[in-house]
This record gives C-alpha cells, sequence and structure tokens, in this order.
C-alpha cells in the first residue's frame, strides 16, 4: 500500500458541517479502517490541518425539460451534493491511471457527452470495444450500455470506470480524499460508503441527471411561433410517415428503449446476444435527441456524419453486406426524393439543441 493510501486508511480524516449547503449531517466524518465514512461524535473538525472546508451551495439537480415522460420509478433520485461531486469526478483527471484520462475524455459534453472518436481508447492505451454512447437522457433507460448488460447502474459505473480508467474507483478516489475539498464534498453527500462507491454513486447522479436541452421542435409543440422552418414541419411527417423512423424512434424520447440488428456486420459482436442468446447482433436503440451535436453513430462508430447515418437506415442497412437475416424486419430500404430527404434530416437537426456552455468545474488541489 502505497504512503498516501496507508494515510488516508489509517488516519482519522475530519470534516466539517456545511449547513448552508443543506447538508443533514451536524457531525464530523472519519475515515473506517475499511475505507468507509461513519461519523464520529465529539470530535472537533477544526483540530484537522487546514481547518474546516466551506463549500458554496451546489446548484439544484437538474430536471428534465417540459414535454418529457416522467422518470420511472426505478431512476435514481440524486440530491444536489451527490450531482456536484459527480460533476468534480467526472473530469477529474487523477482518477485514470494514467493520470490523464477522465469520464469526459469519452463522453465528451461537446459532442453530446457521446464519444469523438470511432471506437476512444482507455486509459491504458487499448480500443474500447464499442463507440461512445450519449449520456443524454439515459435516466429513462433500465438498462445500460449498447448490449443493455447493466440494471445496477451504480455498479455498471463502477465497473466501466475500471476498465475505461484504468484502475478501480476504490483505489484512485481513495487518494483524493487528500484533498479537505473533496472531503467536504463526500461528507456532504452524507454517503458512508467506501470512496469507490462514493465515487461510484456520485458519478452514476451526474449521468443520470444529463438530459437534453429543450430543443427548437419542443418549442414547436409548445405553440411558439416560428420555432422551426417550413422544412422541419414537414420532415416531421416524413419522418414519423414514409421514412418509418418513429418504428423504433418514436417521440417523446425518440428512442423506444429497445434492441434491434441494423446489419453492421464489417466488426463481429454479439452485441444484446451477451445478454439474451436469441437477440444476437442486437443494439440498443440511441435517442435522436441531440443527434446532430454528435461526431459518430451506431455501436462501432462507422457512420461519421448524421447524414451518413441517415443514409444507412434508408437503404436498410444493407452497406456491409449484410443479407435480410442480418437486419431487423423494422428496418425496410425506403426511397425518399430528395427534397424527403433534406427535409428529414431538418426535422432530426431540430430535435438537437446547444448544451449549456461553459469551461470545465475547477478541480480542488489543497493536497497536502
Amino acid at each position: 500500500m502505497s504512503r498516501t493510501c496507508h494515510r488516508v486508511a489509517q488516519a482519522t480524516l475530519l470534516v466539517a458541517t456545511v449547513a448552508a449547503c443543506g447538508s443533514k449531517r451536524d457531525r464530523p466524518t472519519v475515515l473506517r479502517d475499511d475505507g468507509g465514512l461513519a461519523t464520529s461524535p465529539g470530535r472537533d473538525s477544526a483540530a484537522r490541518p487546514g481547518g474546516p472546508v466551506t463549500l458554496a451551495a451546489p446548484p439544484p439537480v437538474p430536471t428534465p425539460p417540459p414535454g418529457r415522460p416522467p422518470l420511472p420509478p426505478g431512476a435514481a433520485a440524486p440530491t444536489a451534493a451527490e450531482v456536484a461531486l459527480g460533476e468534480l469526478l467526472f473530469h477529474e483527471r487523477r482518477l485514470g491511471a494514467d493520470g490523464t484520462t477522465r469520464c469526459a475524455s469519452c463522453h465528451d459534453p461537446a459532442h453530446g457527452f457521446a464519444g469523438v472518436e470511432a471506437r476512444s481508447q482507455n486509459a491504458l492505451g487499448k480500443p474500447s470495444l464499442r463507440h461512445t454512447p450519449t449520456l443524454l437522457d439515459v435516466a429513462w433507460h433500465p438498462e445500460l450500455a449498447w448490449d443493455g448488460r447493466a440494471g445496477d447502474r451504480i455498479k455498471f459505473v463502477m465497473g466501466h470506470a475500471t476498465g475505461q480508467l484504468g484502475a478501480s474507483l476504490d483505489d484512485t478516489a481513495r487518494p483524493l480524499l487528500e484533498s479537505p475539498t473533496y472531503r467536504a464534498h463526500v461528507a456532504r453527500t452524507g454517503d458512508i460508503n467506501t470512496p469507490g462507491h462514493t465515487a461510484g454513486a456520485a458519478l452514476t447522479a451526474y449521468a443520470m441527471t444529463r438530459f437534453s436541452p429543450e430543443s427548437p421542435w419542443d418549442r414547436q409543440e409548445r405553440g411558439v411561433p416560428d420555432a422551426v422552418s417550413a422544412q422541419a414541419i414537414a420532415g416531421y411527417a416524413v419522418f414519423t410517415g414514409k421514412a418509418q423512423c418513429a418504428t423504433c424512434h418514436p417521440p417523446p424520447l425518440y428512442t423506444d428503449l429497445g434492441y434491434h440488428r441494423l446489419g453492421l456486420i464489417a466488426s463481429p459482436d454479439d452485441g444484446r446476444g451477451r445478454v439474451d442468446p436469441a437477440a444476437n447482433g442486437q443494439f440498443k436503440t440511441p435517442t435522436v435527441r441531440g443527434a446532430a451535436l454528435r461526431a459518430r453513430f451506431f455501436h462501432d462508430g462507422s457512420a461519421a456524419s448524421l447524414e451518413a447515418a441517415i443514409d444507412w437506415h434508408l437503404a436498410g442497412g444493407v452497406g456491409q453486406g449484410a443479407t435480410a437475416a442480418d437486419v431487423d424486419p423494422a428496418l425496410p430500404p425506403i426511397q425518399l426524393t430528395a427534397d424527403e430527404r433534406a427535409a428529414l434530416l431538418a426535422f432530426v437537426r431540430a430535435l438537437s439543441a446547444p448544451l449549456p456552455a461553459g469551461p470545465p468545474p475547477t478541480l480542488p488541489e489543497d493536497f497536502p
């Protein structure tokens, strides 16, 4: 065990209560020998070298824009403190085994929290199995990942972090508690589990609250005058009618949350077959919301533009030599006129809105 980890695991770490932030904890916090947090009555947080850290009140928990369905009963109900900690950890380079790879390295906020490359590299320099999907609106997904293998969200995030960041969160999050600021964030969440679980829960809270913003089409449906062009309005008729897109991408989420085969056979992948052999080669339907923000499409990242992704669907998924057995029956070839295709593109673009711009959060640097 490194000297840093030993010091964190064995020393009593005191954290001040942050009443201004709405914390329910009124006692300082210590780290148990097993790495979890436990209350310690009668200890003075001011005794900790450097004194207590007072945090500004966290922003409110993001909520879905108007027009979205209620969040499913099984969806996480994160606190503002968890989301605030999760945002820091999402951008935290020290969670990567290489000291530079972050969650945001693959789930790029500038591209709808999706990957830019066909397959991103993990912290160990190895390519990922699949293209990095968007995090937007995953709160409605009962199962995570392209193959839907994950039902327990926190457990999945912890395992996913190990694979992508090159080390377990228990190993990389523990040294972060050397920072009084990070300790204060952890105490404010009230999580008394191991540092790895605390980090996984916070990252999950942040990911589950990445909602696609209200789009021009949403404003159109709310009756805002001139929210979209006449071409986009015509494109909605094509999307729900002749092009049959709404079969698998029904509004308002613009995904059926199901699994389908798109004829992407160039790179063999069992997909959903890893969970259900009867669904071999199927992959989860991504939402069309925010699609114009993404740089790549499909589980293999083979489509490098929105136009290419739409044309793949219109052609019936045969571009890699697939046969009818390799393609879902819900994906027949569709012949559109040039005007219909342009209208369809205009509508799909109207389902995207820029994400709030701004620099990443300032990470704690107050390490001993």
